[in-house]
């Protein structure tokens, strides 16, 4: 019943502000500087009630963007509401202008956004470059994120290996191997492979089960390369890990996008039945 009534109220309460959208905007234009600021302090607590996707949040947003249609913060808290659930005709705009009042503290989240949610390298790799260049001699991070293990991903996207390796052994040397994330070796890995350096690739698979021995992409990526230095027996052992690791949960995943070099367990039992097939034709 309690939650019924919260539920009618949070909906009438939503009506209301929408239906007084229009009085709103004359009214507000009316007030002062000292009554805005005041006003503004009010809405930023009221907001913290609702969570971040909440229309009714979103309405305050709303208020407060007329209160201040120059702050970059609320341009880009009512965009990551937008992006998670994929309304990026609402959220791209907001994200343009928050760029535009404030393109440094933007960038702190933009750029790990076009990298890990829109998957827009081209646009990802300015971004980060764009950022990281604001501090030049500093370890940087993106929403978190280390920008050159950022840029790693980004580059090897675009195919640019040699380059993705640069920025993997940076982002590894800066965090050291203790607390970077575990993926950046199977990742530097899968560079070497696409630049046919099978040792080191190898090397970085082997270092990335060393740090993480339930990582199922370093297993994974060493028995693929394992096949293309011809050890089919070893190949099968790696790829079966992976896919017992995978068959328990041990991967990188999210529930609002696809993690970057993210490995299926259809994906792991294809390549196993390729195998078998090949060696029951011969």
């Amino acid at each position: 019943m309690e939650k019924s009534f919260a539920y009618i109220r949070n909906v009438l309460l939503f009506l209301i502000l929408c239906s007084c959208q229009e009085t709103q905007n004359i009214e507000l234009e009316n007030l002062t500087k000292e009554e805005k600021a005041l006003k503004t302090k009010e809405l930023e607590y009221e907001r913290n009630y609702y969570y971040q996707a909440n229309t009714i949040r979103q309405a305050y947003l709303d208020t407060l963007l007329m209160l201040n249609p120059d702050n970059e913060s609320y341009h880009r808290e009512k965009s990551i509401a937008h992006s998670k659930i994929g309304d990026y005709h609402i959220s791209f705009p907001l994200l343009q202008r928050s760029l535009e009042l404030d393109p440094e503290e933007a960038l702190y989240y933009t750029s790990w956004l076009m990298t890990d949610l829109y998957k827009d390298y081209d646009r990802a790799i300015e971004y980060l470059n764009q950022y990281d260049d604001y501090t030049p001699g500093r370890v940087d991070y993106a929403w978190g994120n280390n920008v050159n293990f950022l840029k790693g991903e980004v580059l090897q996207a675009l195919g640019r290996h040699e380059e993705a390796i640069i920025e993997f052994t940076k982002a590894i040397d800066e965090e050291g191997n203790e607390y970077i994330d575990p993926s950046a070796f199977p990742y530097r890995g899968i560079s070497y492979v696409a630049l046919k350096k099978y040792k080191e690739a190898l090397a970085d698979f082997d270092l990335g089960i060393k740090v993480y021995d339930k990582s199922s992409l370093s297993y994974y990526y060493k028995g693929i390369t394992l096949l293309e230095i011809g050890d089919k027996a070893q190949a099968l052992v790696y790829i079966e890990k992976a896919k017992e690791l995978v068959s328990k949960g041990y991967k990188k995943s999210d529930p609002y996008k696809e993690v970057y070099n993210e490995i299926y367990l259809m994906q792991i039992e294809d390549k196993l039945k390729e195998l078998h097939e090949k060696s029951a034709s011969k």
